[in-house]
């Protein structure tokens, strides 16, 4: 999320191969049933794990 859905700067910074990357957010995406294309939907989902890593119980 936030590298912005980039396949290639998400593969360097994981250290995989890009397909492997485009290949797991399809099955999230699919798991979630969502599109993470959306920037709205990576927002919702940025804030969501931002709350989870803190610790923060959800409102």
């Amino acid at each position: 999320l936030s590298l912005h859905g980039s396949w290639d700067r998400t593969a360097t910074a994981l250290g995989i191969h890009r397909n492997t990357v485009r290949q797991r957010i399809t099955r999230i995406s699919a798991l979630l049933d969502t599109d993470l294309d959306d920037p709205d939907v990576r927002m919702e989902l940025w804030f969501a794990l931002r709350t989870l890593d803190r610790g923060t119980p959800p409102a």
